[in-house]
């Protein structure tokens, strides 16, 4: 059931990318990777949303904080209050997570099956139209640039970049804030800064596993990851601006203390 209504179906439109693109693997897998996020938006849009929406009730969520920092009991029904009354639910990402999970996970597989392969004859199983289907003595062109998309990157480069980017796009989703750090001090308990903690560590473990995973996954797997991460910050920007970097920005360009 997962091959055939998942994995096949993925596997089959990198085929015809491939064959598209002239043999360029990595051309294919770009566009893939662009394809496969257009795909997604409609489950990525709404946890995207509700980023924002989290982004721009801080203020009132720290006042209530400052106002009933000694009574938790009533701060979290004013909180829950709060998040009803703009429409948010903490939950309601769980889903749109799990079906982002699942799509990663195949489509990590469909790359890593077709750059790994070596039998031609389990790949054509998989293939739909027989045009497409690979020859007995037909060789995969897995070059791309200076990669050989079946191995890891031997420079770093793709790994590095996507540790970057992974970064920027964990930082832009985070409704974070100095100011909230400073309401987090203020406020007695550890709720708070166990929160606080588990969205610093997020910003760097990310990071760090895809760093680890470049060192091992095939470059075309990780050019898949730098791609989608790259669009992921396009998406996020388009619907909610800067997000967590805003501050960072903001000290780019008029060297300004977090706003």
């Amino acid at each position: 059931m997962w091959n055939t209504i998942i994995v096949n179906p993925i596997f089959n439109l990198l085929v015809a990318l491939y064959r598209a693109t002239n043999g360029n693997l990595g051309f294919a897998i770009i566009f893939f990777t662009i394809i496969a996020k257009v795909i997604l938006i409609p489950t990525t849009i709404p946890a995207i949303k509700m980023t924002k929406k989290q982004n721009d009730i801080q203020p009132e969520l720290e006042k209530i904080k400052q106002k009933f920092k000694y009574d938790k009991k009533k701060q979290a029904e004013l909180q829950m209050e709060l998040f009803k009354k703009h429409g948010i639910n903490p939950a309601s990402g769980c889903l749109t997570t799990i079906i982002t999970l699942a799509m990663m996970i195949a489509i990590y597989r469909v790359i890593s099956m077709f750059t790994m392969s070596t039998n031609h004859i389990l790949l054509n199983e998989r293939i739909y139209f027989d045009s497409f289907k690979f020859g007995v003595s037909e060789a995969i062109n897995t070059r791309f640039l200076y990669l050989d998309l079946t191995k890891p990157d031997p420079f770093l480069v793709v790994t590095i970049l996507t540790v970057l980017t992974q970064f920027v796009a964990t930082k832009m989703m985070m409704p974070y804030s100095k100011v909230s750090a400073k309401a987090v001090k203020q406020t007695p308990g550890q709720a708070d800064d166990l929160m606080q903690a588990m969205q610093k560590q997020n910003l760097y473990v990310m990071p760090l596993m895809f760093f680890v995973f470049g060192l091992t996954l095939p470059s075309g797997v990780m050019l898949y990851i730098l791609i989608s991460t790259l669009f992921q910050i396009g998406q996020t920007y388009y619907f909610s601006g800067w997000g967590g970097l805003k501050s960072w920005i903001n000290k780019l360009k008029f060297g300004k203390k977090d706003m």
